[in-house]
């Protein structure tokens, strides 16, 4: 019942949202629609934002978000998922998640919605661990209409599997806790997706300590040193890893590290795509990652989807083994 009562107020406030914007109308899109490259043979598609940091009083958020969304239900073909990366919130406040879930309501036009934590959704400054999860797993099982009850879960899509995990200590600062708990549960929902033969799409708010580094053909390369090597997922950050290379055709998501991607974008490491997702609201364009799978191929196109144009500096072709 509380989540039916959620998810009604949260309709009549995406129709307040919706009237503040219409008066705040911000950068108008480009036209230049989203179109998979070749949607005859497409099986997936979704889209990735990174910290979006809604806030109270910060419009500009709300109109990039805003912008955002009208730009992937004008698609040319629906979206299947979108993908929320954590510090989706800027301090983790009850009005916060009103604005960001008003938002979704009004213009979330996305088949699938997942949604992460982030340290700023945690905030321990204003939140013990047990209340910033409730309150995350409240928004968002009333606007999915879900049962989630702890900060990580799973969803399968076309067939694919996409894994959310999540801290769950907030003493951990910036950095994520991931319990031996939720490393087990990984490694048998990483045996089931490994099993469907499909690429395996697994999400978190920060990167591994120590796996980051420039793609392959960047002169800055350096095997022996890592450009992110701190505040990432803490002491299981290995066996997180450990868990995800045993497996082919495994890319992780994240965000954080508010890196632009002239400074980092996609890599790999000991087998795993590891995409750096830019910071949407901190950088203009409010950019993020566009995933198009293939038979053989995974593409991720950077859009700058607050503007609705093609970043096309950075796409990247993955193929499947």
């Amino acid at each position: 019942m509380a989540s039916l009562l959620l998810s009604l107020f949260l309709k009549v406030c995406s129709l307040l949202m919706a009237l503040v914007l219409l008066v705040s109308p911000g950068a108008p899109l480009s036209g230049e629609q989203i179109a998979p490259t070749d949607q005859d043979a497409l099986q997936l598609n979704f889209s990735v934002l990174a910290d979006t940091h809604i806030e109270t009083f910060e419009m500009f958020r709300f109109q990039y978000l805003r912008g955002a969304l009208r730009d992937i239900r004008g698609a040319a073909v629906k979206s299947d998922a979108l993908v929320l990366l954590g510090d989706n919130t800027m301090n983790g406040q009850i009005t916060e998640y009103i604005m960001l879930y008003s938002i979704l309501s009004a213009w979330n036009s996305s088949k699938n919605t997942l949604v992460a934590m982030g340290n700023h959704d945690i905030n321990q400054s204003q939140n013990t661990i047990d209340w910033a999860v409730a309150k995350h797993n409240a928004f968002f099982n009333a606007y999915t209409r879900g049962q989630n009850e702890k900060p990580y879960y799973y969803r399968v899509i076309n067939d694919c599997y996409f894994i959310v995990l999540g801290s769950e200590d907030g003493d951990a600062g910036t950095a994520a806790y991931i319990s031996p708990a939720q490393i087990a549960w990984l490694e048998d929902t990483m045996a089931l997706a490994g099993a469907s033969g499909k690429p395996v799409f697994v999400f978190n708010h920060q990167p591994f300590n120590d796996k980051v580094h420039f793609p392959d053909d960047d002169p800055n390369r350096d095997d022996g040193h890592y450009w992110w090597s701190f505040d990432g997922m803490g002491g299981a950050s290995d066996a997180v890893f450990d868990a995800l290379k045993a497996h082919d055709n495994v890319f992780f998501f994240y965000g954080h590290i508010h890196a632009p991607l002239e400074l980092l974008n996609v890599c790999e490491t000991e087998g795993v795509t590891l995409v750096n997702v830019p910071p949407f609201t901190a950088h203009v364009g409010g950019s993020g990652f566009y995933v198009e799978v293939y038979g053989d191929k995974v593409v991720l196109r950077a859009r700058r989807y607050a503007e609705g144009v093609w970043d096309t500096d950075h796409v990247y072709t993955v193929e499947l083994v």
